[in-house]
Parts: C-alpha cells; structure tokens; sequence
C-alpha cells in the first residue's frame, strides 16, 4: 500500500494529513533544536508556518460560526487583514532579496511581480487619495 494511502485504499482524510503534519512538525521542532539551520531557512520556515496556523484558525473560526448558525462572512474581513500582513512581509523580503542581488531580471517571475504591484500600487493611490510618483 502506498504511504498516501489509509487502510481502506483511499487518499487519507484532512484530519489524517493533519495528525501527520503535527507528528512532522513535533519532530522538526526537536531536529530545529538540536542542530544549527541557516537564519534564512529558519524565517521562511516561521512564515510558511504563520500563514497555515492563520488559514487553520480562519477555517476554524468559519467551520464553529456556520455550526452555530452564525454569519461565517465575518471571517472574510480577518482573511484580507491576513493577506496584507503576509504581502507586506512578502514585500519587505523581496526588498531584502533584491538589495542583496538574490532576485535579478532572470528571475523567473519577475516581469509578473513588477506588473502586479504596479496595479496594487495604482488602487492603493487612488485609495488614499495621493497622486502617483
């Protein structure tokens, strides 16, 4: 039987993956402990972290208020809080990234990145009423 797989044949259930990627990330906290990591694996490692922690509490949060026959739409508001602290932390590394020369023009994406923060940054102006530079 493949590893993916649980005693009925089938892919495992969410609650399965998760229990595995507790049981996981228990025993990269001991190894995180017990040896030296590169600062820079250790950070992106804390966000990617962050941001499942944040997504599990929405959905939990989501999931309890539809059980409580509540308005889960409230949630929606904290997601979008979530996405921009994730985008400005995203942004402040990339900042770091391209001081340091780690991202150049052949970086793959690049092109995608410079036009999409274009846009952002044109409905962000408009937003707080200031003329673009």
């Amino acid at each position: 039987m493949e590893p993916s797989e649980n005693n009925r044949g089938s892919a495992p259930s969410v609650s399965e993956r998760l229990t595995a990627a507790t049981d996981e990330l228990e025993a990269l906290e001991k190894l995180i402990i017990a040896e030296e990591s590169s600062p820079r694996v250790l950070s992106d490692f804390r966000d990617a972290v962050d941001n499942i922690r944040q997504t599990a509490f929405a959905v939990q949060q989501w999931t309890e208020l539809q059980q409580q026959r509540r308005d889960p739409y409230t949630v929606l508001g904290r997601l979008a809080e979530e996405r921009v602290r994730r985008a400005t932390q995203i942004a402040k590394d990339l900042t770091i990234d391209l001081e340091s020369f780690e991202l150049g023009l052949e970086t793959d994406g690049l092109t995608d990145l410079f036009r999409a923060v274009g846009n952002l940054h044109e409905r962000l102006a408009r937003m707080f009423n200031k003329t673009l530079v």
